[in-house]
């Protein structure tokens, strides 16, 4: 994980200027890097150049800890098939994985990943600009709140939900052929630990998307 703290530490302290988060060893972690917590790398050439991260709405998360206040008082969906999608970067430069763009590649694999683990949305805080983004490439987006303003940044708290279609899109905007994740064999299902990813979702999530392919 080594390699993933110092990325962050890279791009959001370094890059982005969150001095909040600034370390003497540069590693990023922050109180939300828990056992309970998915890493999404994207990896180059043994490089890592872009990470996401998704943290379970059922326990403490940035939206319930550190800005509840953008909801208005309002509650937000909460459950085991829920995740809050954050700390989503790719590394500057035009970098290439078999001719797509990185940006694209990790936008893709968070797609693709929700289907497979069974996670049915997901709990976002960005710019408007990036909603728009996430409407146009196949998520179907739920606004939670209006736009606040947060240290001088727009964000606006969101739902999102991910599809076949919506994975099919990014593969047809992209051109994208198969799979975009990396799965270790006895990969651990998040929703079900006592099943793999691999062996519990991910065929049936292939063969679905052969199918709707058929008839599309």
């Amino acid at each position: 994980m080594e390699k993933i703290w110092r990325f962050r530490h890279e791009q959001f302290v370094e890059r982005l200027g969150w001095e909040a988060l600034r370390r003497n060893d540069g590693l990023e972690i922050d109180q939300f890097d828990h056992d309970r917590a998915l890493h999404l790398a994207l990896f180059f050439k043994d490089t890592v150049v872009g990470y996401t991260r998704l943290l379970p709405t059922t326990e403490p998360h940035l939206l319930s800890d550190v800005y509840p206040q953008i909801v208005k008082g309002q509650a937000w969906p909460r459950s085991p098939e829920i995740f809050e999608w954050t700390r989503c970067i790719v590394a500057e430069g035009q970098i290439l994985i078999n001719g797509v763009s990185a940006s694209h590649v990790l936008m893709t694999g968070v797609m693709e990943f929700c289907l497979v683990a069974g996670i049915t949305s997901v709990i976002v805080e960005t710019h408007p600009k990036l909603v728009q983004l996430l409407v146009s490439t196949g998520w179907s987006v739920t606004e939670l709140g209006p736009p606040s303003l947060l240290n001088g940044v727009l964000i606006v708290p969101i739902q999102a939900k991910p599809s076949m279609s919506g994975l099919r899109k990014h593969h047809q905007l992209y051109s994208i052929e198969g799979s975009t994740l990396l799965l270790e064999p006895e990969a651990r299902n998040p929703l079900k630990p006592e099943a793999t990813l691999h062996h519990l979702h991910y065929c049936e999530f292939m063969a679905k998307r052969d199918l709707q392919a058929d008839r599309g």
